[in-house]
């Protein structure tokens, strides 16, 4: 049995991680000590993967004499706080842009195709779940990758024909990858026009409520699996960056009182003071000097409190 101040944590700290900001929350809630991709990132890209990304740069160019030229390497430390935000686990070898062919194209290399293979669907998947979470459509992604013994390569570019010409000159095959329609990451439709509209109502009301994100449903049931989830939940950035959360619910949902006890029950959410604003199908937890104000926006009732 999980209890209430660990189940609380889980829920702050997988929402925080959703948010614009997510470096400033990231520990929110959560005392574990784990070694991530970004934290192992080299310091440089080694002299043999240079090497191999300036091939690949050479063979896109061809006779095109302007094509792929500069090549322009990204530093490792660049790519920490994406890699955070987006959760990704595969490192790659080198990465290096260049344009070409109207497009901007992103060459990376790897230690083995299956290293690149994963790269290339985390690095999509997690970019769909992202924007799905914030409501933001993007356009498809378009890559090329290497399809003999040994060629660990990708280039992620614009359009599909740009990436088309690319295949073609290192031998690879190129295809086109698009976010799912109506991803609501395990939430249901009617919880996720809930909890949207009453954070729009609280920016409406003039409070702050930075980069409103959907947590994923399973990353809530994480640790917990068979519980009762609310029908949606979603978090964002307020006053003084704390977070502000909004839950959806109905009958056959977690009750909006376990919800409160779960949030209110940690430490963290409760550092600074909060209080719950109670709807007739959902609930916000909000800092609690902007409690009054958030309950005028939305039409909610003030519930409990925590914090000094």
């Amino acid at each position: 049995m999980i209890s209430i101040s660990k189940r609380a944590r889980s829920v702050a700290a997988g929402a925080a991680l959703l948010l614009v900001a997510g470096p400033v929350l990231a520990s929110c809630g959560t005392s574990e000590s784990k070694v991530t991709v970004a934290q192992t990132l080299p310091t440089a890209w080694s002299r043999s993967a240079k090497k191999d990304v300036n091939e690949l740069a050479a063979t896109i160019r061809g006779s095109d004499v302007k094509a792929c030229k500069p090549v322009v390497f990204l530093a490792p430390g660049a790519l920490a706080a994406p890699y955070e935000r987006y959760g990704w686990n595969i490192a790659p070898l080198a990465v290096a842009n260049c344009d070409a062919f109207s497009n901007t194209f992103e060459i990376a290399t790897f230690a083995s195709e299956k290293d690149r293979d994963a790269f290339v669907t985390e690095r999509s998947e997690s970019i769909c779940r992202r924007a799905a979470a914030v409501d933001a459509p993007i356009p498809p992604f378009q890559w090329a990758i290497g399809t003999t013994s040994g060629s660990n390569w990708s280039v992620q570019g614009d359009t599909r024909s740009g990436v088309d010409r690319v295949a073609k000159r290192l031998g690879g095959e190129s295809s086109t990858f698009k976010c799912p329609k109506n991803e609501r990451l395990g939430w249901g439709k009617a919880g996720v026009a809930s909890v949207r509209a009453i954070a729009a109502a609280i920016i409406q009301g003039e409070v702050k409520c930075d980069g409103f994100a959907l947590m994923e449903r399973d990353s809530f049931l994480s640790g917990r699996a068979g519980a009762k989830t609310p029908t949606a939940l979603g978090a964002c950035l307020s006053t003084d960056d704390k977070a502000l959360f909004v839950a959806g619910f109905d009958k056959g949902s977690m009750t909006k009182d376990d919800f409160v006890g779960e949030i209110l029950g940690d430490k963290t959410v409760c550092a600074a003071p909060s209080q719950a604003i109670i709807g007739p199908d959902w609930v916000a937890i909000v800092p609690a000097p902007l409690a009054p104000v958030v309950a005028t926006a939305t039409g909610g009732t003030l519930g409990a409190t925590c914090g000094a």
